[in-house]
């Protein structure tokens, strides 16, 4: 599916910025590759990030964290599968909770410098592979020092212009990607669809045909799209109008016979 055609560098001055989250085996890598390469095709300078490779702080270390903490049933499980996990996030102790939680705080820091990184600024759209919703989807809770913690996270992150969820059932997803246990993924997916109510700007797209969740993940960018230049139009009319005002009074105060007086 093509977007209609525009100017490539017609976008704001700073790039639209995309992200997906959601459960691991719920597609979001195809519908991250479906989009980049429509964009690209406009001609749009399309930058694409993996926040645990790009943002991630210590991401060697954490992805060492909890290992020790993995039962032998999940160790069995992962050997038989050629799926390797990265940051053992199933694992719920307590004092690695504690722990990724200083390490979330960390990510948003780094986040907030990146976000005004060179090469995110020449960039048209940036494509984030996992965001802090995710991170905190990995800890969250219905209790109050959950929520206050995920809202405090929310807070301080640079808000994204367009957030998805790409949702999946986890008995689907795990049979595609059985990284995780399948309780854990059940666990998570709620989660996600809780962090709504912390934040209402994430965008759930449903299970379905992945050229029908491609449909509406470009029905939504076309409308941002499209807010984002009028925005960028009607500050330049603005501005130009400003500049016309400025020149116009400089030019009368010169012609004013008693300007200086």
């Amino acid at each position: 599916m093509i977007l209609g055609k525009t100017n490539a560098h017609a976008t704001a001055s700073r790039p639209l910025v995309i992200t997906f989250s959601g459960i691991d085996g719920a597609g979001k890598t195809t519908q991250i590759e479906n989009l980049s390469r429509s964009l690209q095709r406009q001609g749009l300078r399309v930058l694409r990030l993996s926040f645990w490779d790009n943002v991630a702080v210590w991401s060697k270390i954490r992805a060492g964290v909890g290992q020790r903490s993995v039962n032998l049933g999940q160790a069995e499980r992962t050997t038989e599968t050629s799926f390797v996990p990265r940051n053992n996030k199933s694992v719920r102790k307590w004092y690695l909770t504690a722990a990724r939680s200083a390490f979330y705080l960390l990510d948003v820091a780094r986040l907030r410098r990146l976000r005004v990184h060179q090469q995110v600024r020449n960039s048209d759209v940036v494509i984030f592979d996992r965001y802090i919703y995710d991170q905190i989807a990995n800890i969250y809770s219905q209790s109050s020092p959950a929520r206050l913690y995920a809202r405090i996270l929310l807070k301080l992150t640079p808000l994204p212009d367009l957030a998805f969820v790409v949702d999946a059932s986890p008995d689907a997803a795990f049979a595609r990607k059985p990284e995780y246990p399948l309780e854990f993924m059940h666990r998570n997916r709620q989660n996600f669809l809780r962090l709504r109510e912390l934040a209402p700007q994430l965008i759930v797209v449903s299970e379905a045909k992945e050229e029908d969740v491609t449909s509406e993940i470009f029905s939504h960018f076309s409308r941002t799209r499209r807010v984002a230049g009028a925005l960028a139009e009607e500050t330049t009319e603005v501005s130009a109008g400003s500049a016309v005002v400025r020149l116009q009074s400089s030019c009368s105060a010169r012609n004013h016979p008693t300007a200086n007086v």
